[in-house]
């Protein structure tokens, strides 16, 4: 297609035709004055069609110029009109594929074609798209295959634009009318809706959305998580993780069926394990109770018994019910919802050690000389009846009261802390966090010490089976799955009291912790080996463990390694989410706990220096945010300040604190 000056073109730009005179040709850019008035310049790839028209006004007024391009635009759209593309389609798509526009042009108008009736067909072409495309110098004729597509495409794209223009006119209803429902709403908008929201702040990436909200007049001060809100669709706390990432809350029906009938499965007849007193020691709100100990003497000997709940005896390894536990990877604990990695029926029933019911166990009996040395273990399967349940409150008491039961256990624990240091193991002692939000829907925060002498003893035994379990599976080559971690990258020095600063500065140098088929050692613990098998009910390399550990007792057949290392592929991103969503949801309740709390003020230690601003750590919560400081403020690491919120946003996981004053008394 060649171009002159004073030609006429149809040229189309923003997705419309424009009719346009050249003024000037220059390096296949045309300058053109168009039907709007304005004088522009565009790629000659653009033009549709080019001519000359007799009855223009060259040398007439601007305003004379336009009027007669407004008129030869009208008048081809006149044209177009009339035009049935899928009737000219029916006679030649079965003759060709491809067309020069002209003989389209003769074939539809008959011989007494000009400029116009071929401009008015490429119009219609351009605009329909369906049974004819403007190709290089000719035109395409679609088979009539792409043509039932192109069809099916244009429906799908005017449901497309339907949806939007009544899912707009919905919403723009938002601001003003609050009956506005979910169940009002178009349909597909609430399913769109969701997926949105669930890429939170990327949620503009879905266009069609953002088309609404423009359409609707809610950017920016809405996005889709505030309308479903809104429209009582989610709530105001809804747990966006737990559903971009799809982790199920409910067990299949199929598996609960199979937990139900493994519930009732009768006790093995093995060896009760009598004559000592058992007790459980959990906090009050704990259902699913894994383990049990014990303590008696034997001669100038103690014997300490750990007793772990034999899970497996109710889940039958690679069953239905199997597949499932082991998909969820672990129980997952929220501060609004737990959610159990085995059904209830056998977490919080069958298999939990409840006071005063025969329980199939995992026993490993320890025996300690006078001097407290570890001298043998062994481990047998067992049936145990817990005597006591005691919360960790209970615990203290009797630990408190000289030569009771839980006193002695509580020297075993402390002589077995102390052999773990003088191993190199780092105790860190931060306070732990829990936080719950409770069934009147408000937020309870406790902060409890690590370091009590009844959390000390229960974890001091869980190590000590952990540890024992471990050993057993490397002196008897048994395959199984072992925790371990290197030395860290610098040496770490922890006082006896718990310093923020040293325990912060402490774990930026702790090597990663590393779950395998390959025993080594954990730097952290002390040990030159360590596994998981003390929590069956919660954790699902416990349950694999403990099913070794079984196996091997009853000299039955072991799963082999590489079946162990394609179950860690399967399980590790799972247990890294579930710890991820566990530390997100209890941030994000102590971000909505404190922004009820904006007029209080915190004491907070300095932790880092950074250098526009300084990390702190909230005392009373043991919560590290930033500090922001007016110029010239110079704070040390370890100083004490005292703070207030500044800004704090739940939903973007952002807390910001100003400062109040530094050094207070």
């Amino acid at each position: 297609m060649s171009f002159q000056k004073n030609d006429i073109v149809d040229y189309y730009e923003n997705c419309r035709i424009s009719c346009g005179l050249i003024v000037d040709v220059d390096d296949r850019k045309l300058k053109v004055l168009n039907d709007q008035g304005k004088e522009t310049k565009i790629s000659s790839s653009r033009a549709l069609t080019t001519g000359t028209d007799p009855a223009f006004p060259f040398s007439g007024t601007k305003e004379e110029q336009v009027r007669r391009l407004k008129e030869l635009s009208a008048s081809r759209d006149a044209l177009k009109r009339n035009i049935d593309l899928k009737e000219l389609w029916e006679v030649v798509g079965d003759v060709t594929r491809e067309i020069d526009i002209s003989d389209l042009s003769e074939l539809f108008f008959g011989n007494q074609i000009d400029q116009n009736k071929t401009a008015s067909l490429i119009r219609a072409i351009f605009e329909d798209r369906v049974y004819f495309k403007i190709g290089q110098g000719s035109i395409e004729v679609p088979s009539q295959n792409q043509v039932k597509q192109a069809l099916v495409q244009r429906e799908k794209e005017l449901q497309r634009r339907q949806l939007i223009e009544q899912s707009a006119k919905f919403l723009s209803q938002i601001k003003s009318s609050e009956e506005l429902k979910a169940t009002d709403a178009p349909e597909d908008l609430i399913l769109m809706l969701e997926e949105a929201a669930l890429a939170g702040k990327d949620w503009m990436l879905f266009k069609q959305v953002k088309e609404i909200f423009l359409q609707a007049g809610l950017i920016p001060q809405w996005d889709p998580f505030k309308v479903l809100v809104r429209l009582g669709k989610w709530s105001e706390d809804e747990n966006i993780t737990l559903r971009a990432e799809r982790i199920p809350v409910e067990f299949s029906s199929e598996a609960l069926a199979g937990a139900e009938h493994a519930s009732k499965k009768p006790l093995p007849d093995i060896t009760f394990f009598s004559g000592q007193d058992l007790l459980a020691i959990d906090s009050s709100t704990t259902r699913d109770v894994d383990d049990a100990i014990s303590l008696s003497r034997d001669g100038d000997h103690l014997v300490l018994g750990v007793h772990i709940t034999d899970a497996s005896y109710y889940v039958e390894h690679n069953s239905s019910l199997d597949l499932e536990i082991r998909d969820r990877a672990t129980s997952i604990y929220l501060p609004e919802i737990t959610i159990p990695m085995m059904p209830r029926v056998l977490s919080e029933q069958a298999a939990s050690l409840e006071s005063g019911q025969d329980r199939l166990a995992l026993t490993v009996l320890v025996r300690f000389g006078p001097e407290m040395q570890l001298l043998d273990f062994a481990l047998k399967r067992s049936i145990i009846r817990i005597n006591q349940r005691l919360t960790y409150e209970e615990a203290e008491e009797k630990i408190a009261v000289p030569g009771s039961t839980e006193a002695l256990m509580f020297a075993v624990a402390s002589s077995l802390r102390q052999k773990r240091i003088e191993s190199g193991a780092i105790i860190f002692k931060d306070p732990e966090i829990s936080v719950r939000v409770n069934h009147a829907g408000e937020i309870e925060v406790f902060v409890r010490n690590r370091e009590t002498p009844a959390q000390i003893l229960v974890s001091e035994m869980m190590i000590l089976a952990n540890n024992l379990f471990a050993r057993y599976l490397r002196d008897n080559k048994i395959p199984g799955i072992f925790r371990s971690q290197g030395p860290p990258l610098e040496k770490i020095e922890l006082g006896e009291e718990y310093d923020p600063v040293a325990s912060y500065r402490s774990k930026k140098v702790l090597a990663r912790g590393d779950l395998s088929t390959d025993p080594d050692a954990h730097s952290t613990l002390g040990l030159d080996i360590y596994t998981t098998a003390s929590s069956p009910l919660r954790r699902y390399p416990d349950l694999i463990v403990q099913r070794q550990l079984k196996a091997a007792l009853e000299g039955a057949t072991l799963l082999r390694p590489q079946e162990l290392e394609r179950i860690l592929d399967q399980i590790i991103p799972r247990l890294d989410r579930a710890a991820s969503l566990e530390r997100e949801r209890q941030k994000y309740f102590l971000l909505k706990y404190l922004e009820k709390r904006k007029a209080q003020e915190f004491q907070a230690i300095v932790l880092h220096r950074f250098p526009r601003f300084y990390l702190v750590q909230i005392t009373d919560l043991a919560l590290n945010a930033v500090l922001r400081t007016p110029a010239g403020t110079n704070l040390s690491p370890g100083e004490r300040v005292v703070t207030k919120i500044e800004k704090v946003s739940p939903r973007d996981d952002r807390l910001t604190l100003s400062l109040v004053s530094a050094n207070p008394v």
